[in-house]
């Protein structure tokens, strides 16, 4: 079914909102779907599971190389989407990533230049569809 959107892949996040997401796109759009491990959201380590609107998580996620505790840093998080993305670049296809907001931040990243305070903050509403171009 044509809904004039147009790609060569969809690749999504293993998480299952992200899945069923990508999933649905592919039905109606007849665009085939991948899982991308890389896509796999953030392990923010004591902060699992704990709301993301508090002030003391809100101010942990500027510190860029904080693990925190058992998880993985902000950077650890780059160097996964950055490779990722610069793979998609490399392969020369129409991509249409499928993922939750903190992968979506980090690719924001990667396109446009970010304050610290501007990335911590930054975020996408639930289905906001961004597109980018290298």
């Amino acid at each position: 079914m044509d809904q004039g959107i147009t790609a060569d892949v969809i690749l999504t996040s293993p998480l299952v909102r992200a899945k069923e997401t990508a999933r649905h796109i592919s039905e109606i759009t007849g665009i085939p779907m991948e899982v991308e491990p890389r896509l796999t959201e953030q392990n923010f380590g004591r902060y699992e599971s704990t709301p993301r609107d508090g002030a003391e998580f809100h101010e942990a996620k500027k510190d860029m190389a904080s693990r925190f505790g058992t998880g993985e840093s902000m950077l650890h998080l780059a160097q996964r989407i950055y490779n990722l993305l610069d793979d998609i670049k490399a392969g020369d296809r129409e991509v249409i990533l499928v993922a939750h907001n903190g992968i979506t931040r980090m690719v924001e990243s990667y396109f446009k230049e970010m304050t610290n305070e501007e990335f911590s903050s930054c975020g996408i509403k639930n289905c906001e569809i961004k597109k980018y171009s290298f």
